[in-house]
């Protein structure tokens, strides 16, 4: 399995397809407590066009942390372990779609080294809007669930289903509920923790909107319709604080609609990244 070490952490990344020298790689990222498995469909679709790069973040999927690895779990920190990365294998720009926690890792990234990044794809993020008693309630719950991870999960049907129907607006194959719950269970506590108070603690929901704002790649938001997770409405409002966004809103999907809408979601990512002009 390929690995490369960066500030400590054996990072396991997958190389798919070919560089073509008329393209740029596409980077794929990852959310929190998840890796890079789930972005497997897309990798391969899009290795037919060029290479696809998609890879665990520290404490996440075969990404352990070791008593060498880094502590610091802000944003920045996570980009450049990214910018690392894309240099040790020789890619000078890429384009970059990241999901979820990772959309906030993608977002810092294109903010920080924007001669890096040609086309950005951000799914499932946007702009929060803080309110105290929500937040206290979801970071308590958020610490109870990290603490509590028991691995015997997997082994039960009952118990994927419950755990998928959060994520997702129709249940997907059970493979992918057991690859979910496979990788909640051996996502680190200190990154788990540290990677959430990063992107959705209160100070990100008054730093995000900067963020967007400041944005100057070509930029495509993908949101589902029915995400539990981050509701699209954020995504609506990161489009109304920066209106050279694209936004895609895949019907009848969650939190996940790369695979829950893998068609209407390739077309999209697609249409954006092939389509002349900026960019280029």
């Amino acid at each position: 399995m390929p690995y490369l070490e960066i500030d400590g952490t054996r990072h396991f990344y997958t190389l798919s397809g070919q560089p073509k020298p008329e393209r740029v790689p596409l980077v794929l990222v990852h959310g929190w407590c998840g890796s890079s498995r789930y972005w497997e469909p897309v990798a391969e679709t899009w290795a037919e066009r060029t290479v696809c790069l998609r890879y665990d973040l520290r404490g996440f999927g075969q990404s352990p942390l070791t008593p060498e690895s880094s502590q610091d779990f802000s944003l920045e920190a996570y980009s450049r372990e990214l910018l690392a990365l894309i240099d040790r294998l020789g890619f000078e720009r890429i384009d970059l779609n990241a999901h979820s926690m990772g959309a906030s890792i993608g977002l810092a990234f294109a903010n920080l080294f924007p001669e890096r990044v040609r086309k950005l794809v951000l799914t499932c993020t946007g702009v929060f809007q803080y309110e105290a008693l929500l937040f206290e309630t979801f970071y308590l719950a958020s610490n109870v669930v990290i603490a509590v991870r028991p691995a015997w999960m997997v082994n039960f049907a009952v118990a994927r289903k419950a755990f998928q129907r959060r994520f997702v607006y129709k249940l997907l194959e059970d493979r992918w509920a057991r690859l979910f719950i496979e990788d909640y269970v051996v996502a680190h506590q200190a990154a788990a923790r540290g990677t959430l108070y990063s992107s959705i603690g209160k100070h990100a929901t008054y730093e995000m909107p900067d963020a967007f704002r400041k944005l100057a790649a070509p930029t495509l938001l993908i949101s589902g319709e029915y995400d539990q997770i981050i509701p699209a409405a954020g995504a609506r409002r990161a489009v109304e604080i920066n209106p050279d966004l694209t936004l895609k809103i895949i019907p009848q999907t969650g939190h996940f609609p790369m695979l829950e809408a893998p068609s209407a979601y390739l077309e999209s990512m697609n249409s954006f990244l092939e389509s002349p002009g900026s960019g280029a």
